[in-house]
């Protein structure tokens, strides 16, 4: 459902005053402003009731450190403490204070969307509009991307297309997320975790020196438990639980003043079981779904009860390793060479493909197996006083293969086989320059050129016909970015850009395996945005509007086609539209009085379509539908967060510690065809924290929940089609979740 006018009104006044008024306080203030010293972290302090000041956070989002506030493109940077504050402990969570991101699971997929931009498909010959990296390395496939959060130090989020240092197809953004890095500083921490659903954890990490201060490590592990809170009525099952273990090891050796190698091993074992496909109820009023005509249990939604007759079992393991190897020539200039190798399997078995306690359909296998190396160098240098450069090369070989069996028993069991498998060989260099025209005026040229090879295999059998198509294809692309930016005085950025980005094409997986392989181009966008960044009030206010318009090109869409010789509908993947997206985004943070500490953020989004048209596979008789001035999924209109942390002693040894996170967002849609039974509509969600600890930090005792009000809203879905009876299946949010941790640090 749409906001009334009304509300659509007293919003957009409610967003402009918020502005207005900040904007003019930081514009008008009095007092002075020293340069915010930028620090690893970011502006948390271990004694939240002894920070003075808003500390600006080192960044790397252009190869180069610098602090957020000198840095002019938009991005939210949150630290490790920031995060743990926070309960975030993946990157699904940081929709919860990240304007702009959205965040979805639905069989299996991981769907990530900034203002808007996400991906086609959901099979390994997608891509992926937002990529996501773990200390430089970004990857290959979507599947991975639900990184899960030990032991980090920073994140980035990176809004809009990143054509030219980040690349690597990332059209609508990127998420960096960065490890701690081994000091020589003796130090551990170790948290243990209670909660509803039988959860129980432990997490910590130990960190220090080996050699002196030449070779220091660190090792961060989690081990996290919990019952599932769905339940299958069916077979007497939960659903959605946690098995998790995961353990981090890095080396850091500094054999000479200027030269580092740090290494990163990491191991993760999930054995946790979502919910392969819930039904979620009707995919259009006047046609019931399969579990009414058939007066199967009908799912219970509130109370979290469901009715399959398959367990759905899920089985992941990954395997990272990472080398970054860092040269200072001299002070001017400096090399880093980035290499990672990730190898991540996800199989799925006894999977309840129709989501009902009748045997339909099911997929007694899904698997996805991806291998990927990458290897980059970047140089970095000061020319002059007023001039540096960024020049790098970058290369990734990955191979995915996707192997399912389908069955439709009783007669055809296991009749349908497909493997397909993707290499992909990708090249890219690239380089930017900045001059300072003046000593408050730079200007920024750079430029990326991506090479992309593709090649693609689907061996088949469907009820014993044998299929095998290959195809094999390139694409290439300049993305250039060109930016200004201006400082008045020690206290504000002004910044304008203009940037292209690109996302390679592939090859639709799972089509028709009747017909050719299904390729599909590049789609292209140029984003136009300003900015301003500003910090006031002695570093007691910082503030971040940021405009942008972005016009796509050759957007990749799941469309629906008719098979010429047999009639039969099937899904495409196409080059068929255009988008327009444009909005404002907000960000503020602030420091009222000591031990009080404020932020918000906001969005504004219009997101619609061009000219293009489809098959809705759920209103077929209506045949081929003019789909323009649609507004995109995953892109609500409206968009806050905000989140306020106050802390005070209690004693002379003790601090109290409370914080409250709430996020809430318009009407969304989950398909191009706006079906307004596949929308979740506008909801809240709201995370709280009470945390008593000594005033060293050394011990404290946090309790927590999160999704307080225990509000029902649905993650992703789809309509499922069929003539007769289509539904809605997807996939439900975390319910409300509660307990408490206890951490020592040493």
């Amino acid at each position: 459902m749409k906001p009334n006018r009304n509300t659509q009104f007293f919003r957009s006044r409610l967003l402009m005053l918020g502005a207005s008024t900040l904007l003019y306080s930081g514009l008008t203030a009095t007092s002075t402003f020293a340069q915010a010293t930028p620090t690893e972290e970011g502006g948390d302090s271990n004694r939240a009731v002894e920070t003075i000041e808003i500390e600006d956070i080192i960044v790397t989002a252009q190869k180069r450190r610098e602090g957020l506030q000198n840095t002019p493109i938009a991005i939210t940077a949150l630290s490790g403490q920031t995060l743990e504050k926070a309960g975030i402990d993946s990157v699904g969570g940081l929709v919860q204070v990240t304007p702009s991101l959205q965040f979805g699971e639905r069989f299996g997929n991981i769907f990530i969307a900034l203002r808007g931009i996400g991906q086609a498909g959901q099979d390994v010959g997608s891509q992926a509009g937002v990529t996501v990296s773990q200390d430089g390395v970004p990857f290959l496939n979507h599947f991975m991307m639900d990184s899960t959060f030990l032991d980090v130090a920073r994140v980035e989020v990176l809004r809009g297309p990143q054509g030219t240092i980040e690349g690597r197809n990332a059209t609508g953004g990127a998420i960096n997320v960065h490890s701690a890095v081994p000091t020589d500083e003796a130090e551990g921490s170790v948290t243990l975790t209670v909660g509803n659903y039988s959860r129980y954890g432990i997490k910590g990490h130990v960190n220090g020196p080996i050699a002196s201060d030449k070779l220091m490590g660190r090792v961060a592990f989690q081990v996290d438990r919990a019952n599932g809170w769905m339940t299958n009525a069916t077979l007497d099952t939960d659903k959605n639980d946690t098995n998790l273990s995961q353990v981090r090891a890095s080396l850091l050796a500094k054999p000479t003043e200027n030269f580092s190698v740090r290494t990163v091993f990491e191991y993760l074992k999930d054995k946790s079981n979502p919910a392969f496909a819930t039904v979620l109820g009707r995919a259009r009023p006047d046609k019931p779904t399969a579990i009414e005509v058939l007066d199967l249990p009908v799912n219970d939604l509130e109370n979290k009860i469901v009715y399959m007759n398959h367990t759905d079992q899920r089985d992941t393991e990954s395997l990272k390793a990472f080398a970054i190897a860092r040269w200072d020539v001299n002070e001017d200039v400096a090399i880093t060479s980035t290499t990672g190798f990730i190898k991540h399997d996800l199989v799925l078995t006894d999977t309840d493909n129709d989501g009902t306690a009748g045997d339909f359909s099911d997929f007694p296998l899904v698997g996805i197996h991806v291998k990927q190396f990458t290897q980059e160098l970047t140089l970095a240098a000061d020319l002059s006083e007023r001039s540096d450069i960024i020049v790098g090369g970058f290369y990734m070989t990955g191979e995915s293969d996707q192997p399912l069996i389908l069955s439709v028993p009783p007669a055809l069991n296991n009749a349908f086989i497909y493997n397909p498998t993707e290499d992909l060989d990708s090249y890219a260099v690239y380089g930017q320059m900045r001059y300072k025209l003046t000593e408050r005026l730079r200007v920024t040229a750079g430029g990326r050129y991506t090479h992309d090879k593709k090649d693609f295999v689907m061996d088949a059998s469907v009820i014993g016909t044998p299929f095998l198509n290959e195809a094999g294809d390139s694409w290439g692309a300049f993305t250039p970015r060109f930016a200004i930016d201006f400082i008045p005085d020690d206290r504000i950025l002004l910044y304008a850009s203009a940037s292209r980005g690109f996302k390679s094409g592939g090859f639709n997986t799972f089509g028709d395996v009747s017909q050719p392989v299904n390729i599909f181009d590049p789609e292209f966008v140029w984003n136009y945005e300003v900015g301003f960044k500003g910090m006031f009030y002695d570093k007691k206010l910082r503030m971040g509007v940021t405009g942008f318009a972005s016009d796509y090109s050759n957007l990749q869409q799941t469309l629906f086609r008719i098979n010429p010789q047999t009639g039969v509908r099937y899904p495409r993947v196409e080059n068929a539209a255009t988008a327009n997206i444009k909005g404002i985004e907000l960000e503020v943070e602030a420091l009222p009085f000591n031990g009080l500490r404020v932020m918000a953020s906001g969005t504004r989004l219009f997101a619609e379509f061009g000219s293009f048209s489809s098959i809705d596979p759920i209103y077929p008789e209506l045949g081929i539908k003019d789909l323009t001035g649609n507004r995109l999924p995953q892109a609500p209109e409206w968009q806050f967060s905000t989140s306020v942390e106050y802390s005070f002693d209690v004693s002379n040894n003790l601090e109290l510690i409370t914080r409250a996170d709430y996020k809430w967002q318009d009407d969304v849609y989950f398909d191009l065809f706006n079906n307004e039974l596949n929308t979740q509509e506008s909801y809240g969600l709201l995370n709280a924290a009470v945390t008593l600890a000594t005033t060293d930090m050394a011990w404290s005792l946090t309790a927590f929940i999160r999704n307080a009000f225990d509000k029902r809203y649905v993650s992703q879905s789809l309509t499922a089609a069929s003539d007769t009876t289509p539904s809605r299946v997807g996939q439900l949010g975390t319910p409300r979740m509660f307990g408490v941790a206890l951490q020592h640090r040493f």
